[in-house]
């Protein structure tokens, strides 16, 4: 029996719940120093822009969670280990027994872990310590104030039925053109994407259409609708110091700065888009601002074209 805690730990404060608990995470560990919004950048998720056609809230979290967070922290060098099951298997106790062994490991080391929903909450969050006489997870979530500790045997039983952690080992230097230069392409396969993995959802280019669509058809989900747009608004803004940084810092790469100035265009409509729907657990979108909407929505569309053009040109990405 043993009990074990990672003090100083923290979430840095971002409506990307995963990278929110990331930073945290590697921040604690000593992996990260940089700012949050260079983390969004590098690791690429500020390049996530995902819609389904109805708004729906899931939009920015339906995607490959194992592929493409090992995807992102290889990116920046950092090498992690990603689990995901879902509470339905057969297996899930002994899926559930081996994750609490993971994690405790990592703690052990002194090192948190992400992980989904380990509070009421249906977001990402991380685990910061563990008892095994009381059987519970010490646990930091997107909450005001400090959740209550996850049960082991309520791992992976949130409203979201799925097991998933990831455990992070190390980091190496990778030089920055590379990660910049992995990350742009990144950005630009996530805008051309023809296809979403998942039916009634769409990436990049694709997403704004189902975004105009719903809006225009008013058949939107307020609080997916209100949430997604804080969610992106944030990645845009993101983009914008992100692109100015990689201008700045690369010479190889300082046509870039074309790009953030354009998404620096871009995060002043999603401001706008933001005020006119703001985040609320009610949230309220009135009918006669629709039009102002859909007006802000393609004009960035036709803004984030642009930006994609000049980043695939920089990089050598199929536009």
């Amino acid at each position: 029996m043993g009990k074990r805690i990672v003090e100083n730990l923290e979430m840095g404060m971002s409506w990307t719940s995963y990278i929110a608990s990331v930073y945290g995470v590697l921040k604690g560990a000593g992996w990260w120093q940089d700012e949050l919004y260079q983390l969004m950048g590098e690791t690429g998720i500020a390049f996530h822009f995902i819609m389904h056609e109805q708004s729906c809230p899931s939009s920015v979290t339906v995607y490959p969670w194992t592929d493409e967070h090992l995807a992102m922290m290889d990116r920046i060098g950092v090498h992690s280990e990603a689990y995901c099951s879902h509470a339905g298997m057969n297996t899930f106790s002994l899926l559930q027994q081996a994750a609490l062994e993971h994690i405790k490991e990592s703690i052990d080391r002194g090192v948190g872990v992400v992980v989904w929903a380990p509070s009421p909450v249906l977001e990402f969050g991380i685990i910061c310590g563990y008892d095994d006489e009381d059987g519970v997870l010490y646990v930091h979530a997107c909450l005001p104030q400090e959740p209550e500790p996850l049960l082991y045997s309520n791992l992976g039983r949130s409203g979201v039925p799925m097991l998933f952690y990831q455990t992070f080992k190390g980091r190496v230097h990778v030089e920055p053109e590379r990660v910049y230069r992995e990350s742009l392409r990144y950005g630009a396969g996530e805008w051309n994407k023809p296809f979403h993995e998942s039916e009634h959802y769409a990436s990049g280019r694709k997403a704004y259409d189902n975004l105009i669509g719903t809006l225009e058809r008013g058949d939107y989900n307020p609080f997916g609708l209100a949430y997604s747009l804080a969610v992106y608004a944030e990645a845009k803004s993101a983009l914008a110091q992100y692109l100015r940084l990689v201008a700045a810092e690369c010479a190889p790469l300082a046509r870039i700065g074309q790009a953030a100035a354009l998404y620096q265009e871009i995060a002043a409509r999603y401001a706008r888009l933001t005020a006119l729907a703001p985040f609320s657990m009610n949230p309220v979108v009135k009918p006669e601002d629709l039009p102002q909407m859909i007006a802000l929505v393609r004009e960035s569309k036709a803004l984030e074209e642009s930006a994609m053009q000049v980043i695939s040109g920089v990089v050598g990405a199929n536009a």
